[in-house]
């Protein structure tokens, strides 16, 4: 049996001005790109992997 979705937690206070003052220092910051692999590539992997696949 699966287990139930929590609700999403609520800062509040301090948390919430926390939280807040991070984002704000970040928001400059660039964000890089994240390799990820082509989907050829990984179509092959997984056919060489496991055999049903082919």
């Amino acid at each position: 049996m699966s287990l139930p979705i929590a609700p999403t937690p609520i800062l509040k206070g301090k948390e919430a001005n926390d939280f807040l003052r991070n984002l704000l220092k970040n928001e400059k910051k660039p964000a890089y790109l994240v390799p990820t692999p082509k989907l050829e590539r990984a179509l092959n992997l997984i056919r060489n992997m496991n055999p049903v696949y082919k």
